[in-house]
């Protein structure tokens, strides 16, 4: 019997330092309303006409450039094993005169930063891709820190310039306003608490 209970103990004692550890070290950072809101009011939209191609394995360029997919483990949220992905696209942008870093979240990897490159291809149609609006935020962007390769500034949710033609997302919501706002209120969120550095996120926030 005791053996049986030395197995059971030691069972769910594991499982019981699991939790911990996941609520300590992966649960999402805790982010109000008023933060999501306030980001938000302090950003800005900017039309981005070319996004070169960069990066990849054929490539000579800086590792650091072109595509990349990030991932966030959510398991305590989630309660399960589950991940948060961020498609990213790093570049030098003539619009922004420095490095910039787009992102797109989503649960399962959207695969958008293909679709991002074909609108900005200088050869492409403008009737089916027009170019692209990315949203910043203003502070982030007169922080000296930010623009570097190493350390690009983070450009959030492309939408077409153009809600009449071809959307970067199915089903042509690009010209739905209420669905814009809510969407990008989304990755704003999701930004927020798992893709911003802590020490950056204080500089958003200090009062907190």
């Amino acid at each position: 019997m005791k053996g049986i209970g030395y197995f059971l103990g030691s069972i769910f004692g594991a499982a019981a330092v699991f939790f911990i550890i996941s609520y300590i070290f992966l649960r999402p950072r805790d982010v109000e309303e008023s933060q999501v809101k306030k980001f938000i009011q302090n950003s800005d939209k900017i039309l981005i006409k070319n996004i070169p191609w960069v990066g990849g394995i054929l490539a000579n360029d800086d590792e650091r450039l072109g595509i990349d997919i990030l991932s966030k483990t959510t398991y305590f949220s989630n309660r399960n094993m589950s991940y948060i992905y961020a498609d990213t696209y790093t570049y030098f942008s003539k619009e922004f005169n420095k490095y910039i870093k787009a992102y797109y979240m989503s649960a399962k990897g959207s695969g958008l930063t293909s679709k991002m490159i074909d609108f900005g291809d200088s050869d492409k149609d403008p009737h089916i891709y027009p170019d692209l609006y990315f949203y910043y935020n203003k502070t982030q962007n007169a922080d000296k820190s930010y623009g570097t390769i190493d350390k690009p500034l983070p450009i959030l949710f492309f939408v077409s310039s153009d809600p009449a033609l071809k959307s970067v997302r199915p089903n042509n919501l690009d010209s739905d306003k209420a669905y814009l706002e809510k969407e990008y209120q989304q990755q704003v969120t999701l930004y927020l608490q798992y893709f911003i550095e802590k020490e950056d996120f204080k500089k958003l926030f200090p009062e907190k």
